[in-house]
Parts: C-alpha cells; sequence; structure tokens
C-alpha cells in the first residue's frame, strides 16, 4: 500500500512540472514549437481589462517551421523571426524593422495561444486561420 502511495505521488508530481503555462494543458505530445507553428489570428484581445478585440481582427500572424514569421494587418505585411527565451514562457519576434515584441505565453495547445506583452499588457487569444 505504501508502495502504491509513493508512486502515485511521484506521477502528480511528474504531471505538475509538466504545466508550463498558467492556463496550459499539463501534458503534450506535441513539441512548443510544433504547437506555435501555423497561421494564427486574433480571437479575442483585451488591454487594461476592456475587451479590444475589433481593433485586432484584421491581424494574422503566421510562424513558419524555420522561425520565420509574417505579420499581416490591413496596414500591411512585416516579416521577422520568433523564437522562445531561456524562460519557456518568454516569446519573442523580432522585426526586420529593428522592432523586438516580448509576449509571455499563456497557454500553447495546437488550437489556442494565448499571449500577453510584456510591455503593453495587451493580452490576446490567438486561434488557428
Amino acid at each position: 500500500m505504501n508502495r502504491l502511495f509513493a508512486i502515485l505521488c511521484l506521477s502528480l508530481l511528474a504531471l505538475s512540472a509538466c504545466k508550463k503555462y498558467k492556463d496550459g494543458p499539463y501534458v503534450s505530445i506535441w513539441s512548443r514549437k510544433e504547437r506555435i507553428e501555423g497561421k494564427w489570428v486574433v480571437a479575442y484581445a483585451e488591454k487594461n481589462q476592456q475587451e479590444v478585440t475589433n481593433t485586432y481582427k484584421d491581424l494574422v500572424w503566421e510562424f513558419t517551421r524555420n522561425y520565420a514569421v509574417i505579420e499581416t494587418l490591413d496596414t500591411g505585411k512585416m516579416n521577422g523571426i520568433w523564437g522562445t527565451m531561456t524562460n519557456d514562457k518568454d516569446f519573442v519576434i523580432d522585426y526586420d524593422n529593428g522592432k523586438r515584441s516580448i509576449y509571455e505565453i499563456i497557454r500553447l495547445t495546437r488550437k489556442q495561444f494565448w499571449i500577453r506583452d510584456r510591455q503593453s499588457e495587451l493580452i490576446l487569444h490567438l486561434k488557428p486561420y
């Protein structure tokens, strides 16, 4: 009985260590890179506890396998590279024009990519395009 209890405790500890993001899944068979890759649009946006989804309705991000990013907005396109930093929660986009955006990953699945801009506190809930 004690051995079964110890195995159960170790299993629960291992599962809790797998959860990297505040609202993320405990375990995923997809790597972080595989979950980020693809085209994403804004399903919901919030800033200062106010919904601002309409402001970002035309934003499309495409994250490729080779870490390229194409951001499309009604005003045009920006290219750059994306990546994660040593902190698993940090998601960075370096644009070709020198602009750098740093986000905190809140939730990351194949169908949900939630991020918070570290400077503006803008929260974006992205969904596949």
